[in-house]
């Protein structure tokens, strides 16, 4: 959290001195005030596993150093590494690289979309988008390696015949992994050493910042912790967005300061490089915004005030928070506020998408990992935890980006006697802007014979296990299949037939209908039934096949398929339930009209299906809102230091 109310609190705390060993003199608001005494200015610090005195801070554990390699491994990859990475990954067929900007020392920033070669989705509707973005602040090196993560896992997937694939086809994602080049190349450079003061270290391995020099021009501050005139200058580009820039007490404008804003919204080239990537992923289709920072394990969320996408934005990030078991907390900011200047308040504003800062482990400064939790170690992850943090961000941003992809619909149905002849068969096509109904067959269903349906939906309903087996997806909990029915209105409704899940089975191999997958594994199911002998009325029955069905990330049937689900203003349009209100939650299918009778009965007018209940909750999780700093918020975790002598400043 950050804003006046934190502020006022720190405001009392003036002149602060540093501690053992440094001359710093901190201010009310956590900044430098003799930023040019040689005492202050030359004083350097080395973290250590365990020797903890007037230069060492001990973490606890060993001090993770980069590695060169182009595959994940037990720690964290230098930037020649990781770059070499995308690189390598934009080089085959499921992404493209491109030049978004340059960093203030004239380093190239790039930005990889990962998606097929167009931006239509299969049918030929606009494809949405997604923007995640890496490492604005240096010294936070989980961010580059989640985002990363993410990106390999995006690639690696995209024609696994499934879920992967199914979003390589129909959702435009955009990452930037490493945002901050310049400053995360100095922490590189120095991955045990840094200047400054103990609890506030800046330069070399906790260079947060950019590096511009607020009185050289374009000449950037030199990468060298050794000539300590410029070590505490820089950009916060985390503060230098349009969007609440200078507001609620969250930056300052003192280049010395951690959270020195610029001289003007945008300012700097890094910052120009994240609007050139927004327009690569299309800013009209653009549906959720990720910022990646370090660290509380905890998703900063801006309210815009707009009512219907707020409570989307929170609902998509309890289902986020839930593919890491809710070890991920949740905090809203204030409704209306228009933030600090931050990337999220950006993109929560500009384009009214959710939005948020996800700050990663660990949760407090390294004590769960049997550190010390010295100063600033939140931001030195171990490294045994690269990895699994890597796969658990994966996870979530994953589902984010599933759900925001938009909810699912059914696609076509076909029923089947039991010599295998066609009775009824139907699908959606697209027309224009909309969708029609195509029924290409529809006799009679005879009263007490056996049938077998066959249904099928715009994608993968369901996920599998890296063994191939049906499972939820981490966190998530749906119905093994969707509750079919087959009602006849006209009827009383013990006439109604509810299909018996246990003769309703999810289909992973090809080939469509009767016994196969229409697109992709798991976007079809397939059960038989008997149609009831109270069918037999000497006429006509017209019948409504409904369905209740959720994806494998509880997202509801779109419950009009003729018109396509798009977003506009901060929310869902086209995405009805079975009334026809559109809104935000969808519902049950009533589609499909076959209809019963005697062998020669004519086809009767449809009938509406009636209400079968209400769809299942999408189930969740408590809000888990216990607070937690992180890098997007600088105050209060200062003031916690002041209480306990030991804790990070941001």
């Amino acid at each position: 959290m950050t804003g006046p109310g934190r502020l006022a609190v720190v405001l009392v705390l003036a002149a602060v001195p540093a501690g053992a060993g440094a001359q710093c003199i901190l201010d009310g608001s956590g900044t430098i005030t003799n930023p040019t005494d040689p005492a202050c200015r030359d004083a350097r610090f080395t973290y250590t596993r365990d020797t903890d005195d007037a230069t060492q801070i001990a973490l606890g554990y060993d001090v993770p150093v980069p590695v060169d390699s182009l595959t994940p491994v037990e720690g964290f990859r230098s930037y020649a590494a990781l770059h070499a990475r995308h690189q390598a990954l934009a080089s085959g067929s499921g992404a493209t690289a491109a030049e978004v900007g340059t960093t203030l020392a004239g380093r190239t920033i790039w930005a990889y979309s990962v998606g097929d070669e167009d931006t239509l989705t299969p049918e030929g509707f606009p494809e949405p988008a997604i923007l995640v973005n890496g490492g604005i602040h240096a010294r936070e090196w989980q961010s580059p390696e989640a985002v990363t993560g993410f990106y390999e896992r995006l690639v690696e997937t995209a024609d696994d015949g499934g879920p992967g694939q199914w979003l390589h086809d129909h959702l435009n994602v955009v990452v930037v992994p490493v945002h901050n080049i310049d400053g995360f190349l100095t922490t590189q450079r120095y991955p045990a050493s840094v200047g400054g003061l103990e609890i506030q270290p800046r330069e070399g391995r906790m260079r947060r910042k950019n590096l511009r020099h607020p009185s050289a021009g374009d000449t950037p501050v030199d990468d060298s912790l050794d000539t300590g005139d410029d070590n505490f200058f820089g950009v916060d580009l985390n503060r230098n967005g349009p969007v609440g820039f200078g507001a609620n007490g969250g930056s300052l404008p003192d280049p010395v300061s951690l959270i020195y804003r610029g001289t003007r919204p945008d300012s700097e080239p890094e910052t120009l490089a994240l609007r050139a990537a927004a327009r690569l992923a299309g800013e009209d289709r653009l549906r959720m915004y990720s910022d990646v920072h370090s660290f509380t394990q905890v998703y900063i969320t801006p309210m815009t005030g707009n009512r219907r996408r707020d409570a989307i934005t929170e609902a998509l990030v309890t289902r986020m928070r839930a593919a890491s078991g809710f070890r991920y907390d949740y905090r809203a900011g204030v409704p209306g506020s228009r933030g600090i200047g931050t990337t999220a308040d950006w993109a929560a504003w500009t384009y009214q998408v959710p939005s948020w800062t996800l700050e990663l482990e660990p949760r407090n400064g390294g004590q769960d990992y049997g550190g010390t939790g010295a100063s600033h170690s939140g931001f030195i992850l171990p490294e045994f935890r690269a990895e699994p943090m890597r796969e658990e961000v994966s996870r979530m941003l994953f589902a984010g980006a599933w759900r925001q992809a938009g909810p699912p619909s059914l696609r076509a149905a076909e029923i089947r006697d039991a010599d295998g002849q066609v009775v009824y068969a139907a699908r959606w096509r697209r027309a224009g802007d909309r969708r029609v109904l195509d029924v290409t067959r529809s006799t009679a269903l005879l009263p007490g014979r056996e049938y077998r349906l066959w249904l099928a939906f715009d994608r993968p309903m369901r996920w599998r296990d890296s063994a191939g087996a049906l499972a939820d997806y981490p966190g998530q909990a749906v119905a093994a299949v969707p509750r079919v029915e087959i009602q006849a209105p006209g009827l009383p409704g013990a006439s109604d037939l509810v299909l018996d899940p246990g003769d309703l089975a999810w289909l992973d191999q090809p080939g469509g209908a009767p016994a196969g997958y229409r697109d992709y594994r798991d976007d079809a199911l397939s059960g038989n039934f008997t149609a009831p002998v109270a069918w037999d009325t000497g006429a006509a029955v017209p019948l409504v096949i409904t369905v209740q069905a959720r994806d494998f990330l509880q997202a509801a049937l779109d419950a009009d398929p003729s018109t396509p689900v798009g977003w506009a203003g901060g929310a869902w349009t086209g995405y009805e339930d079975a009334s026809g209100a559109s809104g935000d939650s969808g519902g049950v299918d009533c589609s499909f009209t076959p209809y019963a009778g005697a062998a020669d009965a004519a086809a009767p007018d449809p009938a509406p299906c009636r209400e079968s209940g209400a769809i299942p909750p999408s189930g969740g999780g408590g809000s888990g809102d216990n607070g937690g700093g992180g890098s997007a918020g600088l105050l209060l975790p200062f003031v916690a230091w002041w209480l306990s002598r030991r804790r990070p400043t941001e």
